[in-house]
């Protein structure tokens, strides 16, 4: 038998942290978008909480262009898992959360990572969808989660992604688990 796993990144992410820092004499408060303070200038304690928290695939960013990328990067994956995404337009929603203007937050996140957010939403969305399929839910269904305008829509942004339509990608998958 054969599961998925949802995960609630940011509840283990505190959860390893907690743990983490009870070795640790530091301070800290967990804000929004995974954004960590903590309350110490021990350059060598944050170095190995550091080493713990990549050992479990987690990177502190310091460094105030990557945070801006980070923060950009954690409200569109927030938005992607939430029940219903938001009504609003993307961008308000992006700008709202992240407390920048979005024409900046655009040409800024083009600079640093050689995309646009459209596009980076575009291969998340798309991801998204790979995860649902696996776990058996229709196009349909899918399209409505994703708020694609149609199946058309949605089928269409997967193929361009990955060269596959979905039900190449399903069929794909049947036979690799078959063969496992």
């Amino acid at each position: 038998m054969i599961f998925s796993v949802k995960v609630d990144i940011n509840r283990a992410f505190e959860s390893l942290l907690k743990k983490s820092l009870k070795n640790f004499d530091i301070k800290y408060r967990i804000g929004e978008f995974g954004e960590l303070e903590l309350f110490t200038e021990n350059r060598e304690e944050i170095a190995e909480l550091e080493n713990i928290l990549q050992e479990h695939g987690f990177k502190l960013v310091d460094n105030p262009k990557e945070r801006i990328v980070q923060k950009i990067k954690n409200v569109i994956a927030e938005m992607i898992e939430m029940e219903e995404m938001p009504t609003s337009k993307i961008s308000f929603y992006i700008a709202e959360r992240v407390g920048m203007n979005y024409s900046y937050l655009s040409t800024f996140f083009s600079e640093q990572t050689h995309t646009s957010i459209e596009n980076y939403i575009m291969l998340q969305k798309v991801e998204k969808a790979k995860q649902l399929l696996l776990q058996q839910y229709s196009l349909t269904d899918i399209s409505f989660m994703l708020k694609y305008s149609s199946v058309a829509h949605l089928s269409g942004q997967f193929k361009k992604m990955t060269g596959l339509t979905p039900t190449a990608f399903k069929k794909i998958i049947a036979l690799k688990r078959e063969n496992s």
